[in-house]
């Protein structure tokens, strides 16, 4: 798979992500949709597929296929936009200028926070007026 595989993406405008099969597993970023074109939210790859270069075939691939529709895309999944840096000749796919990635690492943190779970017995944030 080392050539660009953009003419496999697919566009599951239904689940509102761009994804590939590879392996039997399905790797895929999700987006909103705005005016200006998709904005890339978060990209997945299977755990069995990660360290391989999985990631940054199908980050390549995805914005080859935006850049051949002629699409703009705004890039806020941390994976990407560092994809972007390292390969700047995509800044053209790009409908606005990348967050400052100190912006990404502090998204990420608060993501990891709000995913914690606290345990039952831990005492209420409100106490309730009885």
């Amino acid at each position: 798979m080392e050539q660009s595989v953009a003419s496999e993406v697919r566009d599951n405008a239904a689940l509102k992500r761009f994804e590939m099969d590879v392996d039997g597993a399905t790797v895929f970023v999700t987006y909103r949709v705005a005016k200006s074109g998709p904005t890339l939210l978060h990209l997945e790859v299977p755990k069995a597929l990660e360290g391989h270069g999985v990631g940054s075939r199908f980050a390549r691939s995805v914005l080859d296929l935006l850049r051949a529709e002629k699409r703009k895309a705004i890039v806020l999944c941390p994976f990407i936009a560092a994809f972007i840096r390292k390969h700047p000749e995509y800044e053209d796919v790009l409908a606005e200028p990348l967050r400052d990635p100190e912006y990404n690492e502090l998204d990420e943190r608060l993501d990891e926070a709000l995913g914690e779970s606290f345990p039952a017995s831990d005492p209420p944030a409100v106490t309730p007026h009885r």
